[in-house]
């Protein structure tokens, strides 16, 4: 639901409650003051509340989480109100006590209930995106922490050896081609660090621009980009997911990459949908992951190559909760790793493909 049609609702329902009050005071008047203020006045005055609340919530831009728990707590605290008037009632005839305008009344229970569960709304919602930016901050903060620390210790590895070589370079220049040859390696290797470093701190930004996505359509491309001429890649069930599509393509970029580098070059990768729950996997037939060592690959740093720089899982763990999904490691059917992704929302299985 946009926020357009929760504004238009709550609108709605005011315009709806008015003229309720308004055919209920024109069939059935009174000519006490207290019952007018009671039976029509005040209901009146709470439905034009709730028409304001609606064009209020149509013209500020509010985000689409506060129009939501808005609506949500209208109807909540509403339907209380009309259940307690209600209860009230069958209480007082219990009693032998029969009101006249027992309808009037349920429904000016609701009127304003509404107008209370508008107001909870708003504060539940601010409080949730609140909560959200606090914890985007903090995500934000720990990836410039660990950007930092890479730049700081893995970069020293390789700028020390090329630092090395550069020394020896001087006393012996006839080496000169292995010693330039071991300093490109030195420097590609700090290059490489540096991508993978600013690429965990520019993907762990919540998703503002996500977009479906047919999932055979994104481990194509990546798959593409994988030099494993003898590994093969299989779909057996695609379906649509909604995410960024340069982040979902890194995503599955470094999970096809570490099985090709950990399952060897004739490593068999499948990927499909999660049998009872919205998501897909990516699986493979390499040696797995040691039962010890477990989520610990998704630790920044963590890597069992000499050459890695362990963020790779790292990135991928990042860009899962950048979508508000959740990444866990399962051993595949063939022995092999297994990444599962528990995605939110719906998922519609479309004609798979192999590759």
């Amino acid at each position: 639901m946009t926020k357009s049609q929760s504004a238009a609702i709550v609108s709605a329902i005011g315009l709806l409650t008015g003229s309720i009050t308004i055919f209920t005071l024109l069939t059935d008047p009174s000519d006490q003051v207290v019952t007018l203020l009671v039976r029509s006045f005040l209901p009146l005055c709470f439905s034009t509340i709730l028409v304001g609340a609606g064009w209020w919530m149509h013209t500020q831009g509010l985000s689409q989480t506060v129009t939501k728990r808005i609506l949500l707590w209208l109807f909540v605290v509403g339907s209380l109100m009309m259940a307690f008037e209600f209860a009230t009632i069958l209480f007082q005839q219990a009693e032998g006590v029969v009101l006249a305008d027992r309808i009037a009344t349920v429904h000016n229970g609701f009127v304003r209930g509404a107008v209370i569960g508008v107001a909870i709304g708003l504060y539940d919602g601010q409080r949730m995106i609140t909560e959200q930016r606090e914890k985007q901050l903090q995500r934000q903060n720990d990836r410039l922490d660990t950007f930092a620390s890479t730049v700081s210790h893995d970069l020293r590895n390789p700028l020390t050896v090329a630092k090395g070589n550069l020394e020896l370079l001087r006393m012996d220049v006839k080496n000169h081609d292995t010693l330039f040859s071991e300093i490109e390696t030195a420097h590609d290797r700090a290059e490489e660090i540096i991508e993978d470093a600013l690429t965990l701190a520019r993907d762990g930004a919540i998703i503002t621009n996500a977009e479906p996505l047919e999932l055979d359509a994104v481990s194509t491309a990546a798959w593409d980009s994988i030099d494993a001429p003898n590994a093969t890649l299989s779909i057996v069930e695609a379906t649509t997911i909604d995410g960024d599509r340069a982040r979902i393509l890194r995503l599955f970029e470094n999970c096809l990459r570490n099985a090709v580098e950990h399952g060897g070059a004739a490593v068999s990768i499948t990927v499909g949908t999660l049998p009872t729950e919205d998501g897909f996997y990516i699986s493979d037939s390499g040696p797995g992951i040691d039962p010890e060592t477990g989520e610990d690959v998704f630790e920044q740093g963590y890597t069992t190559n000499e050459e890695g720089s362990g963020l790779g899982l790292a990135i991928v763990q990042t860009i899962a909760e950048a979508h508000g999904w959740t990444v866990r490691l399962r051993e595949s059917t063939a022995g092999g790793a297994r990444f599962e992704f528990v995605t939110e929302g719906s998922t519609e299985p479309i004609e798979a493909k192999a590759s």
